[in-house]
């Protein structure tokens, strides 16, 4: 019979024994593969471009299911998504055939108010838009003129504004075009109003702002009060926004909301009062 060595019997036998070879036998593969890593023979960088090639089939293999999954989960989520927004714009959908329905039913009713009524429209009034084609900066921007004549139906006096306010009025007509001298000229008076203080007066150009003529005690005019056209002089319509009150220790001012500056665009307002007063 056979004696086995006490080495043999504590290597088999213990489970110590085995996890210290298993230890070993790992950080020696660490070790090697480490040695492999920084090794720059040629040998070696074949063996890792054919391992990475081998395993690259592998690898994608692997990432398949989970980038369908992922695609999975973000159609999924943009479907719920698209779903919320269809139920949100039907709802708006609705709701502006309603609003359109309304304007509709009242575009029906206003006019057959209008024949109960035998309301006929008016032809006095028109506004047609102009372009500004010529700026005189030499007269400091006090007379411009625009791309619109007799041939369009303008008339002397006829009022040139933008959605600020006044700017100007006629004074020269062509066939295609029109001479406007604006509110900064000093040969520009207006017939205003104010709408807080209720003062009538005139106002006068004067560069940048307008000057108040013909105006009693007129630091009883309130800072920052909105004036506006009346029809006094026979050619402005009542109502057209002029500027504001601008008030100093010495001195009492208007300051215009419009400026020819403002765009390239203006409108000019066709109104006829011979029409209106006959009427």
């Amino acid at each position: 019979m056979v004696n086995k060595s006490s080495f043999g019997r504590g290597l088999n036998s213990s489970m110590l024994n085995s996890y210290v070879l298993n230890v070993i036998l790992c950080c020696s593969i660490s070790v090697f593969l480490f040695i492999l890593s920084i090794t720059n023979s040629s040998f070696i960088k074949s063996a890792r471009y054919n391992v990475m090639s081998i395993g690259k089939p592998f690898f994608i293999f692997v990432q398949k299911p989970f980038q369908l999954i992922n695609q999975s989960i973000t159609y999924f989520d943009e479907v719920t998504k698209a779903k919320k927004i269809n139920e949100e714009l039907i709802k708006e959908n609705k709701a502006l055939k309603k609003q359109l329905d309304k304007n509709n039913f009242l575009i029906l009713e206003n006019r057959r108010l209008k024949n109960i009524m035998d309301i006929k429209e008016v032809d006095y009034l028109k506004k047609i838009t102009a372009r500004i084609l010529i700026d005189a900066y030499k007269d400091d921007g006090s007379i411009l003129y625009i791309d619109v004549g007799k041939n369009d139906g303008l008339k002397i006096n006829d009022v040139v504004f933008n959605e600020k306010g006044l700017i100007g009025r006629v004074i020269e007509l062509g066939s295609n075009s029109s001479k406007v001298l604006t509110i900064f000229n000093q040969n520009s008076i207006i017939p205003v109003t104010s709408i807080e203080s209720k003062k009538s007066f005139f106002v006068q150009g004067r560069k940048e702002r307008l000057e108040l003529k013909h105006v009693e005690q007129k630091f009883d005019l309130k800072h920052g009060e909105i004036v506006v056209s009346t029809d006094a002089a026979g050619y402005f319509k009542e109502g057209i926004k002029i500027g504001r009150i601008f008030k100093t220790l010495n001195d009492v001012f208007l300051i215009p909301f419009a400026k020819n500056t403002d765009s390239i665009y203006v409108n000019v307002l066709i109104y006829n009062f011979k029409k209106e007063f006959k009427d």
